[in-house]
C-alpha cells in the first residue's frame, strides 16, 4: 500500500516557541489538531497547485511553492497581508482548507507568529 506524504501549513501557538524547523515540522505533526495547523495530503496539495493557490502566494513572498516536497517559511506580516488580500481577490474558490490557511496567516499576524508552508 502506497504511504501518502502529509504536508503541514502552520504557525506555531501563542506561548509556544520552537526555534530548530525540524522541530517545528514534527510540532505541526503531533498537533494536527490544532487551529494554527492544516495538513495536507499529496491530493490536496497538486490539487491546489492545479487550481493556482500555490502561484498566487509565490507571488507574493518570491520565493517558488511549485507543489510538493517545496516549502516556504514565511516571517513578514506584510507579506502575510499581501497573501490573504491576493486569495481574497483571486478567482479561487475559497474551501474549508483555504480558510484555514487565511486563518492561520491571519492567527500569526496577531500573535506576531511566523508560518510554514512545509510541501
Amino acid at each position: 500500500m502506497k504511504q501518502t506524504k502529509l504536508c503541514p501549513i502552520f504557525c506555531l501557538e501563542k506561548g509556544v516557541e520552537i526555534d530548530d524547523f525540524s522541530e517545528m515540522i514534527d510540532w505541526s505533526y503531533n498537533r494536527s489538531c490544532s487551529n494554527t495547523v492544516l495538513i495536507l495530503t499529496e491530493d490536496e496539495v497538486k490539487y491546489y497547485q492545479k487550481e493556482g493557490l500555490w502561484e498566487i502566494i509565490s507571488e507574493e513572498t518570491g520565493n517558488w511553492l511549485f507543489g510538493l516536497y517545496e516549502d516556504d517559511w514565511i516571517f513578514d506580516f506584510d507579506t502575510m497581508k499581501n497573501i490573504i488580500k491576493s486569495i481574497n481577490e483571486s478567482n479561487i474558490k475559497i474551501d474549508r482548507n483555504i480558510n484555514k490557511i487565511l486563518f492561520i496567516l491571519n492567527y500569526a499576524i496577531s500573535n506576531e507568529k511566523s508560518v510554514i508552508f512545509y510541501l
